[in-house]
């Protein structure tokens, strides 16, 4: 985005960790501190404020590959990872393996579409993401990353899709109960959380929070807050 020569896959990560015990440093209480590494130098280095409480904000990370998972795991609370369409069962397989190797959680990203009847739903779905996506926008943003018909002529074109449906996340599609009972199979499969999208946020976020978030609530999926109903 800025214009930066992007390091090999390896070294970014390497780079990443450098970056990370120096932010673990600056969080610390250490008033001054030096630092010395392959890419990163610092010398009385001094972070201010310090996180608030004394503790130090939640960390994820994003990575599908082994290197970024191992950094996660190494380094994070939480792993974001996709979730398939219908492969549930795979999912869960990520989740025991992740917290196998480490103490962390699996979040997972989910584009919701959800309707008063799971037709209405469909149909905007289509509409949004089949008929009027803008697929010349979704090719180079997948050539970008190397995937291409040459490269991937077998699956291709599901790909693409996957790509169409926010950038990869897993399409949840129907009315309430819909809706909520596969964010029930998700927490079931191990997922901790789920990062939600919509197509349009004004409009559909007001919904799913009075129809969705209280069917959540009642099974036992979201706190709530003393006082406030869900």
């Amino acid at each position: 985005m800025f214009g930066a020569t992007m390091r090999e896959h390896a070294a970014r990560y390497e780079y990443a960790q450098e970056w990370f015990d120096v932010i673990r440093l600056a969080w610390s209480e250490a008033e001054d501190f030096d630092f010395e590494g392959a890419y990163i130098r610092l010398r009385q280095a001094r972070a201010k404020p310090k996180p608030f409480g004394g503790s130090r904000p939640i960390v994820m990370n994003a990575g599908a590959s082994p290197t970024g998972q191992a950094f996660a795991i190494r380094n994070c609370d939480a792993l974001f990872s996709m979730t398939p369409k219908g492969k549930l069962d795979e999912f869960a397989a990520h989740v025991a393996n992740v917290q196998a190797l480490g103490a962390v959680d699996v979040y997972t990203v989910g584009v919701v579409t959800c309707r008063p009847t799971l037709r209405e739903a469909q149909e905007y779905y289509r509409h949004c993401v089949i008929d009027n996506a803008d697929w010349a926008a979704v090719d180079r943003i997948m050539a970008m990353r190397g995937v291409t018909r040459e490269a991937f002529p077998e699956d291709f074109e599901e790909r693409r899709f996957h790509q169409a449906n926010g950038m990869g996340g897993m399409p949840i599609i129907g009315d309430p109960d819909t809706v909520a009972a596969e964010l029930a199979q998700l927490a079931a499969a191990g997922a901790k959380g789920i990062a939600l999208s919509f197509v349009n946020y004004l409009d559909e976020l007001p919904f799913f929070a009075n129809e969705v978030l209280p069917r959540l609530a009642r099974a036992g999926l979201r706190e709530t807050k003393p006082g406030r109903a869900e």
